[in-house]
């Protein structure tokens, strides 16, 4: 007589469950372990781990009693990527598990911007301090504006230099005085004269051609037979010139500009004024930030002669016309 389907049932032994230790949940009722700010803010090994650095950290007092820390990191060797959701998740628990607790804790990311913060040229190499000075000749015209745009940058630990020409890191060794800088910073300015920045990211540009153009060129227009100036000054007033005189003489000091492509091509939040050329059945743009075709120039005198004319022209007919500016 077969046996089969009589077989008696073989007992298999559990798998062993591997224990893994963990966090209890946030009880926003409970004391926070002492000086949790600077613990958190100085787990070297955590932040190694995960190829970043923090910048800063701070408390918000909110709806949890014991408050939210608030830690922004920097992704070392690519300052301009964003740490992804499960980056900052891991990086999280991984604090959480140094700590031994767990808290509220918001984590951002400090990117560099796409436009440098800071222009200007090497006039002084500190080699020991491993510092420069560099000076903005083009940012503004008075003297007073132009003692701001000195500054001393130093260099972080984890700072890349690189050439516009080329994608190859560079060295402070290698830089020289004359060298043309675009700066990307910490955004920390250590107050003194000159200001102190820290440096993240640095590029080294060729100077631009200094071959002047002539503004009719720029603009497509001889500036003959203008039959109306309509100009909107940076205060928001605004003047239509109408008067031959006037327009005889803004014609003529348009026809004398030549400019210079600027080293300094940021973009600038405000202006002095922007002016509407009506020329025959066309129209044609005309404003201090001097950028045509996306490209910006630099001031001169004949620029500065035109400006003056306009803004007098301005405070003729309208009182107060951009208070506070000489």
């Amino acid at each position: 007589m077969s046996n089969v389907g009589n077989q008696e049932e073989v007992a298999v032994p559990p798998a062993e469950v591997k224990r893994v230790y963990e966090l209890p949940s946030p009880n926003p009722t409970a004391p926070l372990p002492e000086n949790l700010q600077d613990r958190i803010y100085h787990l070297e090994n955590v932040y190694k781990q995960f190829s970043v650095k923090p910048m800063s950290i701070y408390k918000s007092e909110g709806e949890n009693p014991n408050g939210a820390f608030h830690l922004q990191l920097l992704k070392l060797g690519n300052h301009r990527e964003e740490l992804s959701l499960q980056e900052k998740s891991q990086i999280k628990d991984a604090i959480y598990k140094a700590i031994g607790s767990r808290f509220s804790l918001d984590i951002t990311t400090l990117v560099i911007s796409k436009e440098e913060e800071l222009v200007g040229y090497i006039s002084e190499l500190d080699k020991e301090g491993q510092k420069m000075l560099l000076v903005n000749p083009e940012a503004c015209s008075d003297k007073e504006c132009k003692k701001k745009e000195k500054f001393w940058v130093s260099l972080e630990k984890d700072a890349i230099i690189v050439t516009n020409d080329s994608n190859a890191s560079s060295k402070f060794e290698d830089l020289k005085l004359g060298d043309w800088l675009h700066v990307w910073t910490t955004g920390a300015i250590l107050q003194s004269y000159p200001v102190q920045y820290t440096a993240l990211d640095i590029e080294v540009v060729e100077p631009e051609d200094e071959t002047p153009v002539a503004l009719s060129a720029l603009m497509k227009t001889d500036f003959n037979g203008i039959k109306q100036i309509d100009v909107r000054f940076g205060d928001g007033n605004k003047l239509a010139i109408t008067d031959s005189k006037s327009l005889e003489d803004i014609s003529s000091k348009l026809k004398r500009i030549e400019l210079v492509r600027a080293n300094d091509q940021r973009t600038w939040i405000g202006f002095l004024y922007e002016m509407e050329l009506t020329i025959g059945d066309n129209k044609f743009q005309y404003g201090t930030s001097l950028r045509f075709d996306n490209i910006k120039y630099k001031q001169n005198a004949v620029t500065t002669e035109l400006n003056d004319y306009i803004v007098a022209l301005g405070r003729a007919s309208i009182p107060n016309l951009l208070g506070g500016i000489q």
